[in-house]
């Protein structure tokens, strides 16, 4: 049998061109049409696109308490901020719709990640991250406490604000937050069936998933490159690279991911089996 791993390639975070795309961990494909990631044009892929990004000001927080909070600014803002910043650094991060888990789910799954503090979520998280330390997952966990506390946690309507496009905005779906917000590229998935679907940690920092290839196998996978970390980091600006170390971003979408597989992306009432590679 085989695993997601076989379907993996080797591929750089940026292509040839110097520029580097990151989508969604969506098993969905993308369809043809689609401009920027269109016949599933390889490409790394984290919690949510853009909106991931947002596991960064938790990273902070956990790093040095207070650090993300005092800003004021709500995860929504951050991710979109953070992503218009890399963008100009050639890393386009995109969000998918109509629909996404990662952003319809946004409330409740940072809500989940606090109410569902158990050894069982703490098992899950080690799934994904097997030197994940309890000590590490309880300052994941009390980090979101204090962003929840704070009212900077939102829900999908403030998220699809935030990180609205051009075209979602002429279909009168979406608002922006503010004038001048910089666009999110917006794309669209094809629904898709698979005989089997894993949740996928990634730590190689070379390789991406052949959604293509897993697909006409009969595989699928919510699969996260934590291998594009390192570079997705270095190019974030300083204060947050200087406070967000690799490691605890690692933490915090171990967390989330582990919470998201869970208790809201099921297979039947079961989670769905976990794969780590390179770690």
């Amino acid at each position: 049998m085989n695993n997601i791993k076989d379907f993996t390639v080797p591929h750089p975070l940026r292509h040839d061109d110097g520029r580097g795309l990151i989508g969604c961990m969506d098993r969905r494909l993308v369809t043809p049409k689609d401009p920027v990631l269109g016949g599933d044009t390889l490409f790394q892929q984290i919690r949510g696109g853009r909106y991931g990004f947002s596991g960064l000001a938790v990273a902070m927080e956990v790093r040095q308490p207070g650090s993300f909070i005092e800003h004021g600014v709500d995860l929504a803002d951050f991710a979109q901020a953070i992503g218009i910043m890399l963008e100009m650094k050639g890393l386009l991060a995109t969000k998918h719709g109509p629909t996404c888990g990662g952003i319809e789910g946004a409330l409740t799954i940072h809500t989940g990640v606090i109410q569902n503090k158990s050894d069982k979520s703490y098992k899950r998280a080690v799934d994904f991250k097997p030197d994940l330390s309890e000590n590490e997952y309880e300052e994941v966990v009390a980090a979101h406490e204090r962003i929840f506390k704070k009212e900077l946690v939102v829900g999908p309507t403030k998220v699809k604000s935030a990180l609205t496009t051009p075209r979602a905005v002429e279909s009168g779906l979406w608002t922006p937050t503010e004038a001048g917000s910089g666009p999110t590229h917006h794309v669209e998935l094809s629904d898709t069936n698979h005989d089997t679907v894993t949740f996928v940690a990634d730590y190689r920092n070379d390789h991406a998933l052949d959604r293509g290839a897993a697909h006409a196998a009969g595989f699928g996978a919510y699969y996260t490159s934590f291998g594009a970390f390192e570079e997705i980091l270095e190019a974030a600006p300083s204060e947050i690279s200087k406070t967000a170390n690799l490691e605890t971003w690692w933490a915090v979408e171990a967390v989330i991911l582990g919470e998201v597989a869970t208790h809201h992306i099921l297979n039947g009432d079961k989670p769905y089996p976990t794969e780590v590679i390179g770690r």
